[in-house]
């Protein structure tokens, strides 16, 4: 009896050292059936998505892809790394005989690349548990956190894998990018923190894992180059006990350093440099100090999205912030950059927070700070790994709030919170996901988000211009409503002239076209010069015509582009140069009989010129194309 008592005393008195415990029970632990529950939740919420048409520049990018093409400013210029997966995507697709033409065909085309890139997003998200499980077990981390770890890490990515503001890296196929290049982030940090636990045989095995990782995401997309410093930052706050102690790093760590630093700035210095063409830079239409003002609005409302992700947007146009617009934006970012500096000089207590803090400003420095990018100010893909720097503190900031006000709330309860909280996450993505079903459908939602985005209007009026049947009225009054906004053509002069030609209203097309060619390089040069010189045809202006059709066919000599000038020669009274033309396009076609045939009607056409409309009329058809 007297043991017994004794027993019980003592259990009593270990009850205030088992409150660790009490908080592992604090936030879900991660199972198999979590984790499965969790996969088939994300591939649910992008099932919408799969077979909807390609998103802006993913047609052109794709179909260079295939003959390994990447012209300067294209979203695979500089990234070799993505540029193969597209080439691989397109292959696979050509296997298996997928329809691939352009848009609005082939149906299914797009469905394998979207799957690739749903697939390197769940192992991104793997991955960041990997990580930040470790991370929270670091020995700077306080003993009751590190037991609750993977309940912490599993929450985060869970949320992480399913927010609605990741979806643009899924569903617009080209930015697979932002995901390929944080998958390679997230291994760079992983094999270098788990080489200080390895053993001496292996550790160099984990170094050099970093250091390719490193290289393969440089070749990815150009947020890699902080990387290097990410590491370091790591080591000072979970491992090395003062900044001196960087100075002399252990177990050769110094030498990954430099590794690390010289891929980098090698892989820059020989892809990246130039590769964004006249799209980035400081040599761009905006002011650095334009474009950092307008990123300190951009990057509190994508943490603002990150609270309550509506309405999100495809596109938010090339236009900066102006007024005060901006100054809650640099107020917040100012008070997150302090708070950063600050949690740095308390390293042994707040090294995670100054940790999490230098990332989310890492990742966004690239594209989110000085250096302009023209095409646009803001794109919600941007935030995708910094995600993660945000939740973080806001999943650990719930928890200890929880301790001190609910401290004996159910784990059942907690773990049926986040539950709900990531069934409603998938539900939105899966909302977000249906928008990509259908270009009309996500230009809507654009120009709903950023109802003054010229660009935004222009795409939502081409989507309408190419439904089946076209609506021309609607997509008329969405073009001049984007040229209200921009009447510098940066975007939607070929496309509204386009709907003003097939309404056979050629006056209102022709200065449209006149300014195009004025901004156009190119190929978008060619197609706005062969479009103008068909409008100037139809206006009956042949011999303003010509000279625009002849610098088409001369890069072009297609049999489309040598037709429509010999019937703009023969229209203008200049036989010779008709006959001339006549003689190229046999020669060229020489073999085919029915080419034949059309010289032979051209020819007699020179001679009798009651053959002429018949012969403009075949010109207006071959040319439909053009607009």
């Amino acid at each position: 009896m007297t043991s017994r008592r004794a027993r019980r005393a003592r259990q009593r008195q270990a009850q205030p050292a088992e409150k660790p415990r009490a908080a592992t029970l604090a936030l879900p632990r991660g199972g198999r059936w979590l984790v499965l529950a969790l996969v088939v939740a994300m591939v649910l919420a992008y099932v919408p998505a799969l077979a909807g048409p390609f998103v802006m520049d993913d047609e052109d990018t794709i179909g260079a892809s295939a003959t390994w093409q990447a012209p300067a400013g294209a979203p695979t210029a500089g990234r070799p790394v993505v540029l193969t997966t597209l080439a691989a995507n397109f292959a696979l697709n050509e296997a298996f005989g997928v329809d691939q033409r352009r848009d609005p065909d082939g149906p299914h085309k797009a469905v394998g690349y979207r799957l690739f890139n749903l697939l390197v997003h769940l192992l991104t998200g793997a991955l960041l548990f990997g990580f930040l499980r470790r991370a929270m077990r670091e020995r700077a981390i306080p003993q009751e956190w590190r037991a609750i770890a993977d309940s912490l890490a599993g929450v985060v990515c869970g949320l992480w894998l399913l927010h609605p503001i990741q979806s643009e890296v899924i569903n617009y196929i080209v930015q697979r990018s932002e995901a390929m290049a944080s998958l390679f982030y997230l291994v760079t940090l992983y094999a270098s923190a788990r080489a200080w636990d390895a053993a001496a045989s292996t550790r160099l095995y984990w170094y050099a894992l970093a250091v390719v990782a490193c290289l393969l995401g440089m070749l990815s997309k150009e947020i890699l180059i902080s990387a290097p410093l990410a590491v370091m930052l790591y080591d000072r706050a979970f491992r090395q006990r003062s900044w001196r102690a960087m100075l002399q790093p252990r177990n050769g760590r110094g030498w990954l350093y430099a590794a690390l630093w010289a891929v980098v700035l090698g892989a820059f210095a020989l892809f990246e440099a130039g590769a964004r063409g006249d799209t980035a830079g400081f040599g761009v239409s905006i002011q650095w100090y334009e474009y950092l003002y307008t990123q300190c609005w951009a990057v509190a409302h994508y943490l603002r999205l990150v609270a309550w992700p509506s309405p999100l947007a495809i596109d938010y146009g090339f236009r900066t912030i102006h007024g005060a617009r901006g100054v809650p934006g640099a107020l917040l970012l100012t008070a997150l950059g302090l708070g950063t500096l600050w949690a740095w000089t308390r390293v042994s207590r707040w090294g995670w927070l100054a940790f999490t803090g230098s990332i989310f400003f890492m990742l966004l420095a690239p594209s989110s700070s000085i250096v302009p990018v023209a095409s646009e100010v803001a794109a919600e893909r941007r935030i995708y790994l910094a995600l993660a720097a945000v939740l973080v503190p806001a999943v650990v900031g719930t928890e200890w709030v929880r301790r001190r006000l609910a401290p004996r709330i159910a784990a059942r309860r907690l773990a049926a919170g986040a539950c709900g909280l990531a069934l409603l996450l998938a539900i939105g993505t899966g909302v977000r996901s249906h928008a990509y079903s259908s270009n009309e459908l996500l230009w809507r939602s654009a120009v709903a988000a950023v109802p003054d985005n010229p660009r935004a209007l222009g795409n939502l009026g081409w989507a309408l211009y190419k439904s089946s049947p076209p609506r021309l009225a609607e997509a008329d009054s969405l073009f001049a409503r984007a040229m209200a906004h921009d009447s510098t053509c940066h975007f939607g002069c070929l496309e509204y002239a386009a709907v003003l030609t097939k309404e056979g209203r050629f006056d209102r097309a022709e200065p449209l076209l006149e300014r195009e060619l004025q901004v156009a390089r190119g190929s978008g040069a060619v197609l706005a010069e062969r479009a103008l010189g068909l409008v100037l045809m139809r206006l009956g202006e042949y011999e303003r015509a010509i000279p625009h059709l002849q610098s088409v066919a001369e890069r072009f000599p297609t049999l489309d582009h040598l037709v429509v000038l010999a019937v703009a020669y023969l229209s203008a009274g200049h036989q010779a140069e008709a006959v001339a033309t006549f003689r190229r396009l046999d020669q060229l076609n020489g073999g085919n009989p029915e080419m034949r045939r059309l010289s032979g009607r051209l020819g007699e056409a020179a001679i009798h010129p009651e053959a002429l409309p018949a012969l403009q009329q075949y010109a207006w058809q071959l040319s439909q194309p053009w607009m």
